[in-house]
């Protein structure tokens, strides 16, 4: 089996330290892309990865990009470049071929303070010094924190948008271990680029930070289509002025799930949440409650298919963040079969835009159009073993 046609696969162990909750498996396309990988190494990390998770979340997409010896067909190598960042940047491994960049980036130690933009200003430096970047490039940004002192946020958003000039896709994975929120004008500048802005909880869920970025494409140019849904990823979109956004989710006969939709309350906008099955019948819907911002709205799929989940605005006011979460009964991570809570007044979010999961913790996500070159193979879970980076072949 081939590196282009294999998925990775990997065993579920007692010992496993990051699970992937994959609605699709993704093999690694056809390259050609050139990603930079932006690591935080500032002091806190110390405290909120004790463990280095975002070291081996890093390796692991390393493994998915091709390098010049497992190139096969019509297949064209990726390269990668590696930079650490906290109040400077480092390139700890130039542009290159994937399969040396393990030992730079095991050689990142945290110390430090946190300047994101330096470390996306030196990706795209990196990324640029011999070519064009348009269409297939990208970077994908792992940090604990916002800029402090904050007058380096302005900076941080420039950084963003000349990525998004260049061509150039930027996503983040961002771990708030204090509810701590991102400033919404670095995620909307991260959607501009057609980006993803992944939050979680824990350091053990990293992997899915990667496995969303992958999902929804490393590197293109921005686009308006269909996201997909993966269960306990909660993904973020952005209303433009064309009022609506569309995800989707392929479910299982008889598979029961909720979806929570939750209006950014920095800049809250009244939203409704519309579920349609395979056939495009409406199945359930609901309106964000104006104190909560809030919409909660479950279902049990009558036959397998994609179910669409359409985002609409329900005011005068057509544009904001948002975020959506859907939970299924059959989270491919979970040890035993989620139980999903049922829709009633005693079900509200403690927190507004990152509420809290009904089971299990909770990942936030701000994505904009799938692209790039992943093929997608809908319905397994990839669990990452900390030996061996999750990877069987």
């Amino acid at each position: 089996m081939n590196r282009a046609s294999a998925i990775h696969w990997a065993r579920q162990e007692q010992d496993k330290s990051i699970c992937v909750p994959l609605g699709a498996a993704i093999d690694s396309g056809n390259g050609g892309r050139k990603v930079g990988i932006v690591i935080d190494a500032s002091g806190s990390m110390k405290d909120n990865d004790p463990r280095n998770l975002r070291l081996q979340a890093a390796k692991l997409l390393v493994d998915k990009l091709i390098s010049p010896s497992e190139v096969t067909g019509d297949q064209t190598a990726d390269e990668v470049a590696v930079i650490e960042f906290t109040y400077t940047a480092d390139v700890l491994y130039p542009l290159g071929d994937p399969s040396g960049a393990g030992p730079a980036i095991d050689g990142i130690i945290a110390d430090g303070g946190t300047f994101i933009g330096s470390g996306v200003n030196a990706a795209i430096d990196e990324l640029t010094k011999n070519s064009a970047a348009a269409g297939q490039t990208g970077i994908l940004v792992l940090t604990d924190g916002v800029d402090d002192p904050s007058y380096f946020t302005p900076e941080t958003i420039a950084s963003i948008d000349r990525a998004q000039e260049l061509g150039i896709r930027v996503s983040f994975g961002f771990l708030s271990i204090d509810s701590t929120q991102q400033d919404p004008k670095i995620i909307e500048a991260i959607l501009r680029s057609g980006g993803i802005f992944a939050t979680i909880n824990t350091a053990d869920d990293i992997g899915k930070v990667v496995a969303q970025a992958l999902l929804n494409g490393l590197v293109g140019e921005p686009g308006k289509t269909k996201v997909i849904l993966l269960s306990d990823v909660e993904t973020a979109g952005m209303l433009d002025q064309t009022g609506s956004n569309t995800f989707t989710y392929t479910a299982k006969e008889g598979e029961a799930f909720n979806v929570t939709l939750t209006s950014d309350d920095r800049d809250p906008v009244s939203l409704k949440v519309t579920l349609r099955d395979p056939s495009g019948k409406e199945v359930a819907s609901a309106v964000t409650d104006p104190d909560t911002g809030v919409a909660f709205v479950e279902y049990t799929a009558q036959a397998a298919g994609t179910i669409t989940i359409e985002i609409t605005p329900e005011g005068n006011k057509k544009s904001g963040l948002f975020s959506v979460k859907l939970l299924s009964s059959l989270d491919p991570c979970a040890e035993s079969p989620v139980q999903i809570p049922p829709s009633n007044s005693t079900y509200i979010p403690t927190q507004s835009y990152h509420p809290p999961s009904p089971t299990g913790t909770s990942v936030v996500t701000a994505a904009a159009a799938p692209m790039g070159n992943a093929n997608l193979a809908v319905g397994f879970g990839l669990l990452l073993l900390p030996a061996v980076f999750g990877v069987l072949y």
